[in-house]
């Protein structure tokens, strides 16, 4: 691989030793990809587009000419994007050996010369824009000239899905993902995942054969490469986690669930917006407004007390529900307690300075915490009276309804128009959508069973925060929802520490699952056509439906396991013992040497080597048995699924499966008579420990234990 060619070269400045061991590894895993995806798994706002534009570059100069980038459905997002990519290329458009074009304004009647050029096509996942890419790489023969690279940005949105037809009961992929699926086939390409959250992803199968028996390119990553965050980063950790954030205590705000319902409709008989200020129906709601002003002006006064510039301009979320009309209603109400507060400051009340002394306190606590000085209550007043009479304090409702593209500014970020800035939004405040000097979140999404990837993606105070800001920051929500949250995080966070441990490798990948079913990875639809296994403790899983190879095939192999256990147990082939994990793969290996597998459903040997290593830190227990015999089918047309005896075998297993697996291993007479291929085989059943998180995974094989 040449890491010295001129694109990376030029890039190579900007990137940290960890961000270019990123970069690289995926440029190296290309040769191992074949055609299923590359995932680079970053986390919410943590910069993984500077890294996708590394591998761009590096890849450009190992001989890939073409990079397609495949953003969210956003003509802003999309806008930018392209300014983004002229910008990172600026010196290579400028000499002629790089063009970069919005596939929607791409010039007609491109000439040989260009087309010799390295090209970037940024192409929104919208179903006009997809066709037409099609249509360029037809027209100029992109599929045979170029060596193409595509970048699935955002790569679990709108990338896959499936339908299910209730007549023809036919799956069919979505028309997105469809689309994206006829792109690949077409280009001879390397594919690279994107995302902060990949559940959906290492939740598909393996192969997907629909039936419509059209091709469809794996979708599942064969490898991931984990995109590495800066020092100042700021994400699940900082809200949810004790150990890493002593001073979580002081961001948490809870809200009562009965106020979600109050700010989501206009009932005057829950609440009459004239006494929004003073009524302790929505006291959240009204100490957020609150405290967030307070907060802004503590920031102001700390940054030399005078507005202007995008450092003294401070932000504010709610984000409670999807429907525009409850963003109309929490607008309106904000409107009322803005309105409410100023006409208590033209008056100077003792009621408004009460409320800004409480605030006041309450955030001093977090800033000496921090070992920042703050501000003396005397200030405050002041700054947050002009701040009400100046009218620094704007709100903006953000929905599917506005033109997200005059919300936001060049970089990509909300504007801040005013030095306080409220806005009122559902879920096009998530993927792409960046809000600076954010210091308040008044979260209320609570549907029955929560998407982890979907709140996740909502998590807009993740990213690259002043730790000034944090300081003042509080995050608002009910206690369900914020045990919820905690959980999601602590998913997450698992999924992460395995692939950094080296539990998680290529292959299967398991998702922590919530077993009260509070949580799901990610939308139904997405796993439609999945079948996936939860691992629960104490439960079997085993190889079922199988033949031996021939005696004189496989007498070298099961002498080869006859020796490992003999070493491992004294010279005895009965017993029970540990094993080291890599012997135990070595086994199961071995077994699957022997095996002919007749049933499409049933246990891998990469399933089954992937839950070994996943279950075990570093042994397994063992469970050996031998001389045993079993018939290859039950009475009826079965395939025999119960080699183990629940006395003598699992029993024990069960004991031993504490915090590490355990693995029975029956040596089979195989005889003739019994259905089988007169060859002794070893037939193993994993037993699962007591003490394994709940997880999920997608699977070939069916569950019988």
């Amino acid at each position: 691989m040449n890491l010295n060619g001129v694109f990376y070269s030029a890039k190579k400045n900007e990137y940290t030793s960890a961000q270019m061991e990123c970069i690289e590894n995926a440029v190296v895993k290309f040769d191992k990809i074949g055609h299923s995806p590359l995932m680079m798994l970053g986390k919410i706002q943590s910069g993984k587009t500077k890294s996708f534009i590394g591998v761009i570059s590096l890849a450009f100069d190992n001989g890939f000419d073409l990079a397609v980038v495949l953003t969210k459905n956003s003509n802003a997002l999309s806008k930018q994007t392209t300014a983004r990519m002229n910008d990172e290329f600026k010196t290579f458009v400028e000499d002629d050996s790089l063009n970069i074009y919005d596939i929607m304004r791409i010039p007609e009647n491109l000439s040989r010369y260009e087309l010799n050029q390295k090209m970037i096509l940024v192409v929104k996942k919208q179903h006009k824009n997809l066709p037409k890419l099609m249509k360029l790489i037809e027209e100029y023969s992109l599929e045979e000239n170029k060596k193409c690279l595509i970048i699935d940005d955002e790569a679990d949105f709108t990338s896959i899905g499936f339908s299910k037809n209730k007549e023809t009961e036919q799956f069919n992929l979505k028309k997105i993902a469809s689309q994206i699926n006829d792109l690949r086939l077409k280009l001879e390409c390397k594919f690279i995942q994107v995302t902060a959250t990949p559940y959906s992803l290492y939740l598909q199968p393996e192969e997907i054969h629909l039936n419509n028996n059209i091709t469809i390119k794996p979708i599942r990553p064969s490898h991931t490469v984990l995109v590495p965050s800066g020092d100042a980063y700021i994400g699940g950790e900082y809200y949810f986690d004790d150990d890493k954030n002593p001073l979580k205590d002081h961001l948490f705000y809870e809200v009562d669930t009965s106020e979600l319902e109050i700010i989501k409709s206009s009932d005057r008989r829950r609440l009459k917006e004239e006494e929004a200020l003073k009524s302790n129906k929505i006291i959240g709601l009204r100490s957020a407004i609150i405290n967030f002003i307070t907060g802004g002006c503590i920031r102001i006064i700390q940054n030399g007390g005078q507005t202007g510039g995008r450092k003294n301009k401070f932000s504010f979320i709610i984000h409670t529900e999807i429907q525009t009309n409850s963003h109309k209603r929490q607008a309106d109400l904000i409107y009322e307690l803005i309105k409410q507060i100023e006409e208590e400051i033209w008056q100077e009340t003792d009621f408004i300075n009460s409320l800004i002394e409480e605030s006041y306190n309450q955030l001093k606590e977090s800033v000496i915490s921090y070992g920042f000085e703050i501000p003396s209550l005397t200030e405050i007043k002041e700054t947050f009276y002009k701040a009400v009479k100046e009218e620094w304090i704007s709100r903006i409702v953000v929905n599917s309804e506005n033109d997200i593209e005059t919300l936001l500014d060049s970089d990509g970020q909300l504007k801040l128009r005013t030095p306080l800035t409220i806005f009122v939004g559902g879920q096009i405040l998530d993927r792409g959508v960046t809000i600076s000097n954010l210091i308040g979140f008044y979260y209320g999404r609570r549907p029955k069973s929560m998407q982890q990837d979907t709140v996740l993606q909502h998590s807009r105070m993740f990213g690259y925060r002043s730790l000034y800001d944090l300081a003042v920051t509080r995050f608002y929500t009910t206690n369900d929802l914020y045990s919820r949250m905690y959980k999601i995080n602590e998913f997450d966070t698992r999924l992460r520490d395995d692939f950094e441990s080296g539990k998680l490798e290529d292959g299967i990948i398991f998702i922590s699952r919530d077993e009260k079913g509070k949580i799901i990875p990610c939308s139904p639809s997405k796993i439609l056509i999945t079948n996936t296994k939860v691992i629960k403790p104490g439960e079997r899983i085993l190889p079922v439906g199988f033949s031996t190879k021939s005696n004189t095939m496989i007498k070298r192999i099961i002498h080869e396991i006859d020796k490992t256990i003999l070493e491992n147990n004294s010279g005895q082939l009965r017993g029970e013992f540990k094993i080291s994990k890599d012997d135990a793969i070595k086994i199961i290996n071995c077994i699957y040497d022997s095996l002919i597998l007749e049933n499409e459903h049933t246990v891998t040997r990469e399933s089954f080597t992937s839950l070994l290593k996943y279950l075990s830190n570093q042994t397994v227990n063992v469970v050996s048995r031998a001389d045993r015999r079993i018939r290859k089918h039950r009475k009826s047309r079965y395939y025999s699924d119960r080699p183990d005896n629940g006395d003598m075998d699992l029993i024990p297993a069960k004991r031993l499966a504490i915090d590490e697996p355990s693995l029975i291993l029956l040596k089979q007479k195989g005889l003739k008579e019994d259905g089988w291929n007169n060859a002794e085989f070893w037939w193993p059943v994993l037993v699962v420990p007591e003490n394994v998180k709940t997880s999920v995974f997608a699977t070939e094989f069916q569950d019988i234990s």
